[in-house]
């Protein structure tokens, strides 16, 4: 965060409070600082995704936070990152690091289910 604050992928408040991730700014960020490809995708279909990840990419993807109780009623779309690093069989794998336990950090979901999270828009992610 603190590095990516330099490009305005986050902003400080005058409270002190951080806001972001800004995603053009960090697309930017991503590309100058760590060598990879970033693209920003503010309309993004659930169905592209696996298509996304078969081609190599890792997606960033916006959803509800409460993704890491995936049994109970979405309360809400978007406002939260995860990172999609897979799918096979009609199921995405996710990377939540904030998720409350292991299997909310490394999980595997139907991506019906995700889909009632997800805000229908992230960043797609390659290497160079």
């Amino acid at each position: 965060m603190r590095d990516c604050r330099a490009y305005d992928g986050y902003c400080e408040e005058a409270d002190a409070t951080i806001k972001g991730l800004y995603y053009a700014p960090f697309a930017e960020f991503v590309r100058a600082e760590h060598d990879l490809t970033a693209r920003v995708l503010p309309h993004l279909a659930v169905a592209d995704l696996p298509a996304l990840l078969a081609d190599g990419h890792l997606v960033m993807a916006s959803v509800h936070k409460e993704i890491r109780r995936p049994t109970l009623p979405a309360p809400g779309r978007g406002g939260h990152l995860v990172l999609l690093t897979g799918h096979d069989h009609g199921t995405l794998h996710i990377g939540h690091p904030s998720g409350h336990t292991a299997t909310a950090r490394r999980a595997v979901m139907p991506i019906e289910v995700f889909e009632s999270f997800f805000g229908g828009r992230g960043i797609a992610v390659t290497l160079r």
